[in-house]
């Protein structure tokens, strides 16, 4: 007999919620508060908006080195990697524009009627210097990691979650699962509609990462007219795009996380071969307008809703 406990609470922006089948409730809880102190620590250290964080001091260096912690390493791995593996769509050094756009404090925070549209130049994320974990930062360049720390984090909790029990864990809509509930095969995840509505799909999760990236979410009205988060690192500006979503399935929720935001800034010609590309995922594309198609691997998943016809 196992006991289900749930905790909700608020970290990087977004709300976190966590879901364990413990042997007891009192084991449970320890594990969740265990994880929520993990999630705690992870955002002191890559938050942008601390000053005192790791990634700030990184930021902070222009010109200069620095001897990283193992946490940092880790994920400046990471982001190396599908910085690559994404031809450059996912790109990390994206900050100045974001701060360009107003995103230069938290999205709580935005002050709508300040104009910084004056573009600043910086390199790319290739352009980062790595011996071991000893980095080198290029003059101008700054990086924001949110995203993929975010993916990172949801993986990292739910293995030591997975290690109590079945766990489900939710960081702002990066979702990531270990074992299954007693009794299931699965578990229920709903696809959100960007226009608020009724779940668009549920799908059914056995084991990896759903993610959803969406122009929808942290919007806000700057000098040049509606903004959003999702920076188009080839033009430096808030994306374009046919979609109002994509939902990405990978085992990693780390990766579900990159490939979602990449393929919804993809041009449609290019789009099929961008997932592809990828071994393991699967996406539903919602558009601004009609209905939502997935892959063969993401339909199979759905057992309700809207989603039909496969992506192309």
């Amino acid at each position: 007999m196992t006991e289900r406990v749930e905790r909700s609470f608020r970290a990087m922006g977004t709300t976190m919620r966590l879901v364990v089948f413990a042997a007891s409730a009192a084991a449970g809880e320890r594990a969740l508060a265990s994880a929520e102190a993990r999630t705690r620590a992870i955002e002191a250290r890559f938050s942008r908006f601390e000053a005192t964080s790791e990634l700030s001091r990184i930021n902070a260096l222009g010109g200069s080195s620095v001897v990283v912690s193992a946490e940092m390493s880790e994920v400046l791995d990471l982001a190396r990697e599908q910085h690559e593996a994404t031809g450059g769509l996912f790109d990390p050094a994206i900050l100045p524009d974001l701060e360009r756009a107003g995103y230069d404090r938290t999205f709580e925070d935005i002050d709508p009627a300040a104009d910084r549209r004056d573009a600043v130049a910086h390199g790319t994320f290739a352009e980062l210097r790595r011996d071991g974990r000893l980095v080198l930062v290029p003059p101008g360049l700054r990086i924001d990691l949110g995203g993929i720390v975010k993916g990172w984090s949801a993986d990292r909790v739910a293995d030591a979650l997975g290690d109590v029990g079945p766990a489900l864990v939710d960081l702002g809509g990066d979702i990531a699962v270990r074992g299954t509930p007693p009794g299931e095969t699965a578990w229920t995840v709903a696809v959100e509609d960007p226009s608020g509505g009724a779940p668009l799909a549920a799908l059914r999760i056995a084991s990896g990462a759903v993610a959803t990236s969406g122009t929808y979410r942290r919007r806000w009205s700057g000098p040049g007219g509606a903004m959003h988060h999702l920076i188009d690192p080839r033009t430096g500006l808030p994306a374009e795009s046919d979609l109002a979503a994509v939902v990405a399935l990978h085992p990693r929720a780390a990766v579900a996380d990159v490939w979602a935001k990449c393929v919804l800034l993809e041009a449609p010609a290019r789009r099929a071969a961008l997932v592809v590309s990828c071994p393991g995922l699967e996406v539903i594309l919602v558009p601004l307008s009609g209905s939502p198609v997935g892959t063969p691997g993401a339909l199979a998943r759905c057992v309700a809703g809207t989603v039909s016809g496969v992506a192309a």
